[in-house]
């Protein structure tokens, strides 16, 4: 049986809370603790309800969405974003949500944002969704010239990342965090899409959620692979033979 979630609500359209809460309680492994139509409210009442999960909405009076995220300590559970923008998504990502729902939300899709918390709650239990790739496209290369790089889809336009850039990429539901040596950007693509077009002796897949590049791994400890840039990944229970084979290959004995 699935652990059971416990979910608070904060969302000041009585539509749409009634709607969330409508959701909440056709799923037997959901239990909803709170609703607010105040996110100050909530702010200062949440965390004697202990939920592990919230869902947030952007748009509210006296306190936004995300002026409730920012004030709100570090180690909060996991944020579901609820709003009618999906501009609002990159922004909330920076902030370490876990998905984001566009209004008027429908049933299946909420379901979608369930298993990618249970998914980041416990990567090797996650529930696998399947999801619309918007694919980034490489423009053609001719033939005598090796393709060293991709194009990402960043904010309204085409960004070219060189392979050697990428540290690692993080699946963010719909939406992929891509770590490159000096910064961080997010592209509305899926970890599936964006491995396909990766060149597999570079790469490494070590989680549902995480590829790595293999000159960025620096140290790898028990289940936990540390980047270079300080970034520690867990590896999948599914994943561990393959990345250890991968390694063995360097292993100097």
């Amino acid at each position: 049986m699935s652990q059971t979630l416990r979910c608070a609500i904060i969302e000041d359209e009585p539509l749409a809370q009634e709607l969330l809460e409508k959701y909440v309680r056709r799923i037997s492994s959901l239990e909803l603790v709170a609703t607010f139509d105040d996110a100050i409210a909530a702010f200062e009442q949440l965390p004697d309800f202990r939920p592990d999960v919230i869902f947030l909405d952007i748009n509210m009076p006296e306190m936004t969405g995300m002026e409730f995220l920012r004030a709100y300590p570090a180690l909060h559970p996991a944020v579901i974003l609820t709003t009618a923008n999906p501009n609002h998504a990159i922004e909330g990502f920076d902030l370490g949500v876990t998905d984001y729902l566009l209004k008027p939300i429908t049933f299946e899709r909420f379901m979608k944002a369930i298993g990618r918390v249970r998914e980041r709650l416990n990567p090797d239990t996650g529930v696998k969704t399947a999801t619309v790739e918007h694919v980034a496209t490489t423009p053609p290369l001719p033939p005598d010239v090796p393709n060293e790089f991709i194009y990402l889809k960043t904010d309204k336009k085409l960004e070219q990342i060189r392979f050697d850039e990428i540290v690692f990429a993080e699946s963010m539901g719909d939406y992929l965090k891509v770590f490159l040596t000096d910064r961080f950007l997010v592209t509305h693509l899926t970890m599936t899409k964006l491995e396909a077009n990766l060149p597999a002796d570079l790469f490494l897949r070590i989680n549902r959620s995480y590829i790595v590049q293999l000159s960025h791994i620096k140290t790898l400890e028990g289940n936990t692979v540390i980047t270079s840039t300080g970034h520690e990944l867990i590896i999948g229970s599914n994943y561990r033979d393959t990345v250890r084979e991968r390694i063995r290959k360097w292993l100097v004995v």
